[in-house]
């Protein structure tokens, strides 16, 4: 067992923006369902932790950070034992504050899934 890292802004843009494709080509949706989705499947797969690595964008939106990580945990596509496998990191100081969003917003859509 290891884990498998991914860097948003070198799997998928430094500009990381909005959460619709009417946001932009670099929206939340986009990278939950074409990058994590399946990155995450694979992790799980393997056994294996995905290490989501925050650092390296030019910054964070709230939609952005929502609708990928509140919206992993809303996912149909994925057994809810898989999110275990999902690690947010921000090794960065500067990325604290998205990292702690990203695992509030992941945190509280798996809350209401419960429900």
């Amino acid at each position: 067992m290891s884990d498998m890292m991914l860097s948003i802004a070198s799997s998928f843009s430094k500009f990381p923006a909005g959460r619709s494709k009417e946001d932009g080509p670099f929206n939340g949706a986009r990278f939950r369902d074409e990058v994590l989705i399946p990155a995450l499947k694979t992790a799980a797969a393997s056994g294996d932790k995905l290490v989501v690595e925050l650092d390296g964008v030019v910054g964070y939106s709230s939609s952005f950070l929502e609708e990928v990580f509140g919206g992993v945990a809303r996912s149909r596509s994925l057994p809810p034992d898989v999110l275990q496998n999902l690690v947010i990191k921000a090794t960065d100081v500067a990325y604290q504050p998205a990292k702690l969003d990203a695992e509030s917003y992941l945190a509280d859509a798996i809350r209401a899934s419960q429900k």
